[in-house]
């Protein structure tokens, strides 16, 4: 059964305990639980406790290709080409430890923006700083979005990856991935995109992005907790990519505990180590209610939504550090106000969860808006209530104004 977002959505809200307790305009952050992952949870305990050893070749072993084969109906991608991993840094370590052997001047040039979520950045900096490889930082200059040809004249011949994200996680620009990934294609560079803030809240195809690598989780808009991020690989690579970052689940027989490596076909071939079983069960009661409302519906929406947060931000001219083009805005909205941190708090107590990002450089300190298909436009009315309240109070000014000191 589908559902409709305007005829079912009582009945959708009660599929998210959470809902009942709080307004929870942060999915951006963290997707709320679904009712039925409690039972999922109990299933993978009543497989350990029932079956003990005997539940990896009843269910465990191919878990993984499962909840990848789910993912995968959602972003455009085949069976099988949709590996799970435990977070996106490892997704970046896997597709980077393909090219390894890449230690020549020709090609050694890698590309990011400034906007790529820092876990990413760490690990890239350091990966390319023990490679030889010269990292090679597009500046946003505090701006919401970076124009995509200031990436494209950055790709020459000797570029290795371009590595940026598809939505910019602070302020939901959505990048012109297919552009990117044309451009680097010419010139034999391979792309490498983190879409965690897509999928579930905005259209992906990977097969129409034409990427070679695509990043993504379940934690956020995909409504499937931690420890299910997932790496897409370009079939026509994959059969021949050797990740050097391996494990025994990317083994041709894993049980025959073989020393030397064959690797498998297909999105075990990315696998490393055991995979997180307890969070792969978490995940497919998400991602089942993304497919019954389908992601238009979800994106419909999610325009709606986020227009009329904007529209009240102008009206108490906060800053707005997300595009206000529906082709360019993704699933939240960023407001740059006084006392941003502080307010977060104080949202906090009063039951209303959004969450807090400091500035870098020109940006402005914002509170990130993030609402999913399981909220109303009355929820937004009471951000707006609570928000007046909390200024016209003075009641701001009981929290801490430092971030180290508020965490």
């Amino acid at each position: 059964m589908n559902w409709d977002l305007e005829k079912d959505l009582t009945l959708i809200r009660r599929e998210f305990p959470i809902l009942e307790r709080c307004v929870y305009l942060i999915s951006n952050s963290l997707g709320a639980v679904p009712r039925e992952a409690q039972k999922s949870l109990e299933h993978f305990y009543e497989m350990w406790a029932e079956e003990g050893v005997s539940a990896w070749e009843k269910e465990w072993l191919e878990l993984s290709r499962k909840v990848g084969n789910q993912v995968a109906s959602l972003i455009g991608a085949g069976e099988d080409e949709v590996t799970m991993m435990p977070h996106a840094t490892a997704c970046h370590w896997v597709a980077l430890s393909t090219k390894f052997s890449a230690k020549t001047k020709k090609k050694n040039k890698i590309i990011m923006t400034d906007h790529d979520f820092p876990s990413s950045i760490y690990a890239i900096s350091k990966i390319s700083e023990f490679m030889g490889w010269k990292l090679e930082t597009v500046k946003s200059k505090g701006r919401p979005g970076i124009e995509v040809g200031e990436i494209l004249k950055r790709i020459d011949e000797k570029t290795l990856f371009v590595i940026t994200s598809h939505v910019y996680f602070k302020s939901s620009y959505i990048q012109d991935i297919r552009q990117i990934a044309f451009s680097a294609r010419r010139v034999g560079a391979l792309t490498l995109i983190d879409g965690y803030h897509a999928p579930g809240i905005i259209p992906v195809d990977v097969k129409e992005l034409d990427v070679d690598f695509y990043i993504g989780g379940c934690l956020k808009w995909l409504c499937g907790g931690p420890g299910n991020a997932f790496l897409y690989v370009k079939p026509e690579l994959s059969k021949e990519l050797k990740p050097r970052l391996t494990g025994w689940f990317a083994h041709e027989n894993p049980f025959l505990f073989i020393q030397k490596m064959e690797y498998t076909q297909g999105s075990y071939r990315f696998m490393s180590g055991t995979p997180p079983i307890p969070c792969l069960y978490a995940a497919q009661p998400g991602l089942e209610i993304i497919r019954k409302i389908g992601i238009s519906n979800i994106r419909k929406k999610s325009l709606s939504l986020t227009e009329s947060i904007i529209k009240k931000a102008k009206q108490r001219k906060f800053q707005i550090f997300t595009p206000e083009e529906d082709s360019l805005r993704a699933g939240a909205v960023s407001m740059g106000l006084s006392h941003a941190l502080a307010v977060e708090q104080a949202l906090d107590q009063r039951g209303v969860k959004v969450d807090f990002r400091k500035g870098e450089a020109e940006e402005p300190d914002v509170i990130r808006v993030g609402p999913h298909f399981y909220n109303t436009k009355e929820e937004i009315e009471i951000l707006f209530r609570e928000i007046d309240a909390i200024f016209s109070s003075g009641e701001f000014k009981k929290f801490p104004q430092d971030f180290k000191k508020a965490t």
